[in-house]
């Protein structure tokens, strides 16, 4: 959602926010609460691409297996003392 913001809103749309944030939490106290906003942002941005870097590792583990798995597949249907090359043994 927040990415949403940041990539399509135009200056347009940040002058009205800054208005609305102006009006809603008031001149004083703007400067802590976007203090506040930035350290939870960074909070969610580390804790999302944290989650990211553990979806990319389980598909590299993933593709690893599924990898491993058609070799001893293709090592289970070879014909041995064929040189001409395996063929499968099921072959239709």
């Amino acid at each position: 959602m927040l990415a949403l913001i940041f990539d399509s809103a135009g200056i347009g749309e940040w002058l009205v926010l800054a208005a609305v944030a102006i009006v809603v939490v008031g001149p004083r106290r703007l400067p802590a609460a976007a203090r506040e906003f930035g350290k939870y942002y960074a909070k969610f941005r580390r804790a999302s691409e944290g989650f990211r870097r553990q979806l990319m590792e389980l598909d590299a583990e993933i593709e690893r297996t599924e990898s491993g798995v058609e070799k001893k597949l293709e090592g289970a249907f070879k014909i041995e003392g064929d040189e001409a090359g395996a063929k499968p043994f099921l072959e239709a």
